[in-house]
This record gives C-alpha cells, sequence and structure tokens, in this order.
C-alpha cells in the first residue's frame, strides 16, 4: 500500500533521531529482557476482545460497571493462566488503561494489611485476598470529610465485653463516600474510624470490616452500601465509586490493624512509636502516583508529538521548512509556538520520572526501616511524597489539557484518545489528597526542618539541606545568580543553586510569619502552596540531575546521555522562567539572566527539535494502549480517523435511527418544503 505524506512525515522525523531509542527505552523501562516482558502483557491484554478500545462509549452506567466487573474477573483469569506474578498482573491491570473495581485492593487493600497488619493479621487475611477470596478496599473519605482525619465521624467504640469494635455512621454525613470497589464487588472494606476506649478517643486507626455475605453478596445487617453515581466528564466510568454507612456494627477486636497501635482483651490502648506511622499507607498510594503521573502525561505527549508532526497547516516559512517540498504547507511542530509549549512537557516527563523513582527507593527503604522499628525516615517521606503528588499530577492534568489544545479541532474527538485520558485521570488532583490542601503538608515539614536547623544542622533531613543556609539571614540574602552567560544555566550546580534559593526564602518568610509575626496557620494557605512546589520543583530538578549519573553508571551510549542532559537542562529552565517573580523579588536574578535564562530556553528546543518523535518512541506504548487515531505509530492519522468514524453505531444505516419520529416531524412543521 502506497504511504502517505503523514505516515512519510512520521517516518522522516523518526529517522532524525540522533540517539538510539533502544537504549533510552531501556533507560525507562529496565533491560530488554524487562522490556520484551513489557510487551508480552501489552499484547496480552490488546489481543483479549474483553479489552477492546471499541467498546468505550455508549454503555449506561449498570452495562459500563458491568464492564469493569468483566475486565476485572478476566485480569484475575490471566493472571492464573499465564501464572503471572503480581508485578506482572499490575501491568496488566494498567494496560488495561481503565480504572477498575479492583484497583483498591490490589494497590491499597492489600499492601496495607502487610504493612501495618501484625504478622498474625497478615499471615490470616493477606492469604485470602491474594488469592481474591476476598475483595477489599481502602475507605477513608466520608461524605462530610475527606483530608481531615482527625474529624472523621465515623466510630469504633470497643464493647469489653463482647471484645468487639462497634462500628458506627454517627449521622449521614459519616457515610464512607468515593471508594473504589466498594459500590458493587467488595467484600471487606480497610476502614479508617475514630478509635474510642471508655469515652476516650484516641483518632484513626484502620479497622478490617466485613460488608457482604461470601455466600450470596448481601450486605450484613447495619450495613448499608451501594455505588455513588455517575462522575464528571465521563471518567471512572468502570469503576463502582460507592458508599458505606454502619449502623452499631459490631466486628472482632482483632479486626483493628495493630502492627504499631494496639488494644489489648482488657482495653488498653498502647499506643504507636510515631503517631504518624497510620500514613505510611498514604505514601504508598501516592509514591505510585508519581510515576503513573509521568506515564500519563508521556501517553498524551505522544499522541500531540506525533500527531503535530504529521499535521500540516498553512505555507508559513520557518527555520525548520522542509526544503525538500517546498510546496507543502508548514508542519505544525515546527512552529516555534508549538515547540515552546510541547518540547518542555516531554522534559517533565523525564524528570517525574527520575522523581518516580526516587520516590519508589525512599518508600521501600522507609518501609524496611518501620518493620525494624526505626521511624527516622516517615516525616521527609511524607513530606516528599505529598508534595510530589500535589506537584506532578497537577503538571500531568494541565499537560494531558495542554496536548489537546495542540492538536487543534481533531484533539476533541473522543479518537484523539485525549478525552478518555484526561476525563480518567484529571481526578487524581483531588483523590490521595486534594493537591491545595495536601501542600500544607510539605510545608509545615519544611518549618520544622528550619527548627532542627538552628539547633542540629546534621539532623536536617537530605531533601531539606538547603534551609540550614538561611539561618544567616545577611548571607542568604545576599546571595545572587552566578550566572555571566547563557552557557551558564547549563551548569547542574547553578540551576540547584536557584531552586535552592527560591525554596529557602519562601521558607524563611514562612517562618517568620509563623514564629515572629503569629500570622494564624489559615492564613498562610497560599505561602505554603508556594513554598511546597517551589521543594517539589527543587525535589523534581536534582532527581533528574542525579539520574544523569546513574544513567552514566549505566553504560548508557554518550549520544542517550547527551539527550537526557538538554531534557534536564530544558526541565530545569522552563521551571525557573515559569517563576520568575520569585526570583526577581529578592534580586536573586537580574533582567540580564532573565535573557540569557530565554535565549538558553530557546537553544535546547532548538537542539531537541530532532529528537522529540524518539523521545516519545523511547516510552514504548502500543497502539493499543494509546488508544489513539491520531497518534498511531505509522502516523496514518486522517485514514485511522476516518475509519474511526465509520464504525460508529450510528454511521451503520443510512437513514440514522429517529428518522420518522422526530425528523419527519422537524421538517413537516409548515408543511412539506416544494423545492
Amino acid at each position: 500500500m502506497a504511504q502517505t505524506q503523514t505516515t512519510k512525515d512520521l517516518a522522516a522525523a523518526r529517522a532524525k533521531t540522533s540517539f538510539p531509542v533502544a537504549d533510552l527505552t531501556r533507560y525507562i523501562h529496565g533491560s530488554d529482557a524487562q522490556i520484551a516482558r513489557r510487551r508480552k502483557l501489552a499484547n496480552l491484554v490488546a489481543n483479549d476482545p474483553v479489552f477492546s478500545n471499541e467498546a468505550r462509549v455508549g454503555l449506561s452506567r449498570v452495562q459500563d460497571v458491568k464492564q469493569g466487573l468483566a475486565m476485572s474477573l478476566r485480569l484475575y483469569q490471566l493472571k492464573e493462566e499465564h501464572n503471572l506474578t503480581q508485578e506482572e498482573f499490575l501491568m496488566c491491570m494498567d494496560f488495561a488503561d481503565e480504572l477498575l473495581p479492583i484497583g483498591l485492593h490490589e494497590t491499597a487493600f492489600v499492601p496495607i494489611i502487610y504493612a501495618q497488619g501484625t504478622d498474625e493479621q497478615a499471615k490470616y487475611w493477606g492469604p485470602l485476598a491474594e488469592k481474591h477470596q476476598i475483595i477489599g478496599c481502602y475507605a477513608q473519605t466520608e461524605l462530610g470529610h475527606g483530608s481531615n482525619l482527625s474529624q472523621l465521624e465515623t466510630t469504633a467504640t470497643l464493647n469489653k465485653d463482647a471484645d468487639q469494635w462497634i462500628i458506627h455512621s454517627t449521622s449521614f454525613t459519616a457515610s464512607k463516600w468515593w471508594i473504589g470497589g466498594l459500590g458493587a464487588i467488595a467484600t471487606h472494606a480497610l476502614i479508617q474510624a475514630r478509635l474510642i476506649i471508655d469515652g476516650k478517643d484516641y483518632g484513626a486507626h484502620g479497622f478490617i470490616v466485613p460488608l457482604r455475605s461470601l455466600k450470596d453478596h448481601r450486605p450484613f445487617p447495619g450495613v448499608k452500601v451501594g455505588d455513588i453515581g455517575p462522575k464528571a466528564y465521563g471518567g471512572f466510568s468502570k469503576i463502582d465509586n460507592g458508599f458505606v454507612r454502619f449502623e452499631h456494627y459490631a466486628i472482632p477486636r482483632e479486626n483493628m490493624l495493630m502492627r504499631f497501635a494496639k488494644v489489648t482483651r482488657d482495653g488498653q490502648y498502647i499506643k504507636p512509636p510515631h503517631s504518624k506511622l497510620a500514613y505510611g499507607s498514604m505514601v504508598l498510594l501516592r509514591s505510585h502516583m508519581v510515576r503513573g503521573a509521568a506515564l500519563t502525561l508521556a501517553r498524551a505527549v505522544t499522541i500531540a508529538t506525533r500527531y503535530t508532526t504529521v499535521r500540516r497547516q498553512f505555507h508559513v516559512p520557518t527555520s525548520r521548512k522542509d526544503a525538500a517540498n517546498p510546496n507543502l504547507e508548514t508542519q505544525v511542530i515546527n512552529y516555534p509556538m508549538v515547540q515552546a509549549r510541547l518540547f518542555p512537557m516531554i522534559a517533565q516527563i523525564y524528570a517525574i520520572l527520575a522523581a518516580g523513582n526516587k520516590m519508589r527507593s525512599m518508600y521501600e527503604s522507609m518501609l524496611s526501616e518501620l518493620m525494624g522499628g526505626d521511624i527516622s525516615s516517615l516525616a521527609e517521606v511524607h513530606a516528599i511524597s505529598s508534595g510530589l503528588k500535589s506537584t506532578c499530577t497537577t503538571m500531568a492534568a494541565t499537560g494531558v489539557e495542554d496536548c489537546r489544545k495542540l492538536m487543534g479541532g481533531h484533539g476533541y474527538s473522543y479518537f484523539s484518545g485525549i478525552s478518555h485520558l484526561w476525563a480518567t485521570y484529571v481526578p487524581s488532583n483531588t483523590y490521595e489528597g486534594d493537591n491545595f490542601l495536601l501542600t500544607q503538608q510539605s510545608a509545615r515539614y519544611l518549618l520544622k526542618q528550619i527548627k532542627v536547623a538552628t539547633t542540629d544542622p546534621e539532623k536536617v533531613t537530605p531533601f531539606s539541606k538547603y534551609v540550614i543556609k538561611t539561618i544567616d539571614q545577611d548571607a542568604f540574602q545576599a546571595e545572587r545568580c552566578t550566572v555571566q552567560d547563557a552557557s551558564d544555566w547549563l551548569k547542574a550546580e547553578v540551576q540547584l543553586a536557584a531552586f535552592e534559593h527560591r525554596a529557602g526564602r519562601l521558607v524563611a518568610d514562612l517562618g517568620l510569619a509563623v514564629f515572629q509575626e503569629n500570622v494564624v496557620w489559615s492564613d498562610l494557605n497560599l505561602e505554603s502552596w508556594r513554598l511546597c512546589h517551589a521543594h517539589s520543583q527543587y525535589v523534581l530538578a536534582r532527581s533528574a540531575i542525579e539520574a544523569l549519573t546513574l544513567a552514566k553508571e549505566q553504560g548508557r551510549s554518550p549520544e542517550t546521555i547527551l539527550v537526557l542532559k538538554r531534557l534536564s537542562d530544558l526541565f530545569a529552565l522552563h521551571t525557573i522562567q515559569t517563576s520568575l517573580g520569585d526570583y526577581l523579588e529578592d534580586y536573586y536574578l537580574s533582567p540580564k539572566q532573565c535573557q540569557t535564562l530565554r535565549q538558553q530556553i530557546k537553544s535546547l528546543q532548538e537542539a531537541l527539535a530532532d529528537d522529540v518523535v524518539g523521545l516519545v518512541d523511547a516510552f514504548d506504548f502500543s497502539d493499543h494502549y494509546l488508544g489513539s487515531a491520531l497518534g498511531s505509530a505509522d502516523g496514518d492519522a486522517y485514514k485511522r480517523l476516518w475509519d474511526s468514524a465509520q464504525r460508529e453505531e450510528i454511521n451503520q444505516t443510512e437513514v440514522v435511527d429517529g428518522y420518522k419520529e422526530y425528523i419527519v416531524p422537524i421538517l413537516n412543521q409548515h408543511g412539506p418544503a416544494k423545492l
């Protein structure tokens, strides 16, 4: 079959790539064996009719949830049929590209049992959950409360005589709400409830609560459970977000997770070694969300990069005009405005991937320490995970929508793949901690680091060392950026110094307001938000820079190292540029340095122009996983868009259903037309 112009354009762009794409794919996903395994699993899902992209639209709410249940069952069947490991199973669940009723069972319920249950509890509940003999969910959010754990209304009151907890929803607003898996499939829930003994409230703790009978799936007496209904934009359509309300419902005392806090048979409460150990479960979920943000944005950017490469609009001369075809319209990706919007997002992805790897390593190390009773790293890991969750999911959701805009009118088509991606992903800005409220967690932590810096600087945690410089305010306020010309902006030490100065000044200002001016904390929400994102962007930039060293140690090719360096530089400099006001407020940057900054960003974008198709190819997404007519690997965008429309049910008859009932009366309302 003859090539279309679009397929020629994408092939030509791909041929310009200056680095070995396979080498960069190894950097992202691991060894050749790991990549081969990943592709095999992607094909396993793509070739199964249960996961067909054709069946996504036009379903009722009941049909959607039922399809989600069918996909969940098929995933478990595939796990058994192919003897998949848990890691491989989670990959398949990701490739299914839907949030499913079993999601929280796999990512929260089972891991939390092992992390927060005693050895005996893990031995009892763990195998039941792993074999899917019970299906669980994680229920914290209530109809009236979400992020504020201390004000949850659900109570767990100890009945000493019966050796039971009485789980009770004290009002209808105490009903657990928005809980994935709760609406239809869950037999059990890990409930966060306020623990009460002899009238004393010990705060929120975790309890394993049976909800539905394993014989007939009917709710137990005292449990009212159901689905909360459809969500905005058609997102989360196949997941059964549900509610549950308890009416003096009794469960055994042993159903409280007791690895840390404990309650004895005689009702004695033994407090945990650290009040924030319960945050471990949230750290787990948020650490997953960092890498997830990168891969979500990567899918949107892959689609947008490929489509803007094959899309041609207007005969406008640019420095990258296709000299071999002067009569063709200009490729959209060659317009500087498009590059200025698209290329920094590619850089963001690679920075978030680096931070995600760092976050995973920190979490695993922290978990190992917690199991041994060492809580020293908990506060920093919790603060960083909170900040990165807020910053990275904001970047990803904003970026997905920007990709849609970059694609023009066709980006609004469902067949672009962008609308499904955005509708599914945008709730991440709210769940597991609202992105605005969550920033206060990081800000509070950094304020505590200031206090540590004044008494024992050696104990300041690794990613907070910059606060030490703020103690000597005279010296700190005299700091100035050392950039002399545009090339200086490419020095890692210059970039990190800028990020550290910005975050340091913001934390010092917040500390002044809290410690000396006694400003009410609730009046400092905006300051906390600015500080959290400044700190998180510093973590991202530092992670990207450190990843370069790791890439060298892994033996990556010089060409791969070079393109990763350009991406790291572009991320750092573009991020600084978007926050220039923070740097100009205290004269850290001069107007001349701002000019050289913009100059260097433009140079980096020009240097990356030939590599962007290779950079998105390296993510190694299959066409099925992208689910996009416009972002396919072969570039045949318009033919695929046409074919997708032809398959629509409404086009299967020449005369549309409803013609006689509605169209004829409209046309004949004033009599038949006489033409």
